[in-house]
């Protein structure tokens, strides 16, 4: 009877050999600090961490391009519903500087974030990732063009140089600053895989933020001219 109190979870038959890469982590308690020390956290660590190399390795093939391209449909549509959002910000300085930034940035790749943080195993490379990422922000920067030129600039005011300086100068900027936040996701993931473990999405913070400071400017350089013109 006393044993059977003492015994960890690691002795469940019900157990042995059952973790799968869609529980790793869901109810863990490997991570838990307070847990460090326990034989069921310590257990449950090395059955994680082997389940994890194991999905780096050998990662599932099933349907990888049509997750792939839904993915990308997925994150564009995102992007549309917060290009539609950002209307409510209005067009004050603080919003088009500040807020504009952060919905924008954040909407372009959060669906790949959001993925890459679940089964990072599932990108076979760094272009995979770079390419999601741009088509979400070519999808971005469409939808807001095409708001501009039909919904926020009255059609009086509508001219050729306009319409030409954003298909041009616009679209390359929510291109860039998309990238800048791609690298931080590329880079996440390649530590990542480098030690098989999980994706760890602090670490496309900082590049995150410097994509809105660089969008914020651009807008703030914009604004000025725009009120000076």
């Amino acid at each position: 009877m006393a044993r059977s109190m003492s015994a960890g979870i690691e002795e469940e038959p019900a157990l042995f050999d059952s973790a799968r890469a869609d529980t790793v982590g869901a109810d863990a308690i490997g991570g838990e600090a307070a847990l460090a020390d326990a034989p069921e956290a310590v257990c449950d660590k090395l059955r994680g961490d082997e389940v994890l190399r194991g999905m780096w390795e050998s990662p599932p093939r099933d349907g990888a391009v049509l997750r792939f391209f839904g993915l990308c449909a997925a994150s564009g549509f995102f992007a549309i519903l917060c290009a539609f959002a950002k209307g409510s910000l209005g067009f004050g300085l603080l919003a088009v500087v500040v807020g504009a930034p952060v919905v924008e940035e954040t909407a372009k790749v959060v669906l790949p974030l959001m993925w890459l943080e679940k089964e990072p195993w599932r990108f076979r490379g760094v272009s995979s990732i770079a390419f999601t990422c741009v088509c979400s922000a070519l999808v971005f920067a469409s939808i807001e063009n095409l708001l501009y030129f039909h919904v926020y600039i009255p059609k009086d005011k509508l001219t050729a140089g306009i319409i030409q300086y954003r298909l041009s100068v616009c679209t390359l900027m929510h291109v860039a600053c998309t990238m800048i936040s791609t690298c931080g996701l590329a880079r996440a993931w390649r530590e990542a895989r480098k030690v098989f473990s999980a994706f760890s999405a602090p670490a496309v913070t900082p590049y995150l933020v410097v994509a809105m400071v660089v969008h914020g400017i651009y807008n703030a350089v914009a604004a000025i001219f725009s009120l000076a013109g």
